[in-house]
């Protein structure tokens, strides 16, 4: 079975970290986020179709520099053409039925399981769907007798009953492609899906948990669930014995700390932090946190340098910047 990987977005949300980086190469805990997702995939998945328009070169080179158990092609796509456009791209690649993955969402979505839904219904198509509390920021899909029978889309109360969303996870049979016109943006969400509904979709429900990682917020909360399922670690070579932990936390090989990390913490390699607090956070590799200093619920990019007594609150900071001492950064995203 060939998987299509969506990765082609602009990271809008993630920036400034995505103006030099393409959104599924942003590391997330102990590896790129993309990666998280091809180390889930069992051996029924023999190739992976990475379809990339924004920084396609950056992905291409990663996937030449590391290795993975499946296979992996990245195909550009010269014009963004929305999910639909992605993938009427790799058509030419397809060979038979196939899955699609978002490429920003980790998940305990269970490959061979979802495929085995699929064939058994013998429909168009199969869609992994995830309950929310609040389904108005998603779209919500209604469910009636092992059939998907309507989209809603970003609901408003009393719209629907339906707490399901679209988890971003498809198996799809190839006469999809059919519903897909070339040459011009389409949402498989908004244009397609709806249209296939009289073809016979089917809804796969799973067990475990569910994040995108596609704003501050849900990278956060993605970075949390990961550390939850056993990501936390503390690498042998990183100096932790000044410091005051509260677990889960993650700690990259080469760094220092002094000061009070977690909950829900990562800390990239060769990172110095003094006498500090950081609760709820990502710091990339070779940043260093003077003393006094406090992060929480932020992302604090490669190289960066926090001063004295600087606090940096719900806030994401690019690669390299210099936040001088007693600065107050809130719900901020800040450039070199």
């Amino acid at each position: 079975m060939q998987l299509v990987i969506i990765a082609g977005g602009l990271g809008k949300r993630l920036r400034p970290l995505t103006l030099t980086r393409p959104k599924a190469l942003i590391p997330l805990v102990d590896r790129p986020l993309v990666v998280h997702l091809l180390d889930s995939l069992p051996p029924s998945c023999d190739e992976a179709i990475i379809a990339v328009n924004y920084m396609y070169e950056q992905v291409r080179d990663f996937f030449r520099e590391h290795e993975f158990r499946v296979a992996v092609r990245v195909v550009d796509e010269p014009v963004p053409l929305g999910t639909g456009g992605a993938l009427k791209n790799v058509e030419r690649y397809l060979r038979g039925s196939f899955a699609v993955y978002h490429g920003d969402i980790v998940d305990t979505v269970d490959f061979d399981d979802l495929v085995r839904t699929h064939r058994k219904a013998g429909r168009i198509g199969t869609l992994a769907l995830w309950p929310v509390d609040d389904p108005s920021a998603f779209g919500a899909v209604e469910v009636e007798r092992g059939r998907i029978t309507r989209f809603v889309e970003k609901p408003a109360k009393g719209d629907t009953a339906s707490r399901l969303v679209n988890a971003g996870r498809y198996v799809f049979e190839p006469t999809v492609l059919d519903f897909i016109e070339r040459g011009r943006p389409i949402s498989m969400e908004r244009e397609v899906f709806p249209r296939l509904i009289e073809q016979g979709l089917t809804p796969y429900r799973f067990d475990g948990w569910w994040s995108d990682a596609g704003t501050l917020a849900n990278y956060l909360n993605a970075q949390h669930l990961l550390l939850a399922a056993g990501r936390a670690k503390i690498a042998p070579e990183a100096d932790v014995t000044a410091g005051i932990l509260r677990p889960p936390v993650y700690i990259g090989a080469g760094s220092f700390v002094e000061g009070r990390l977690g909950p829900d913490v990562v800390i990239g390699k060769s990172c110095k932090v003094g006498r500090a607090s950081v609760v709820n956070a990502t710091l990339l590799e070779g940043v260093s946190v003077d003393d006094k200093a406090e992060i929480a619920s932020s992302i604090i990019g490669a190289g960066a340098a926090i001063g004295e007594g600087a606090h940096v609150r719900d806030s994401i900071l690019e690669d390299g910047v210099q936040i001088p001492p007693h600065a107050e950064i809130e719900d901020d995203r800040v450039a070199a």
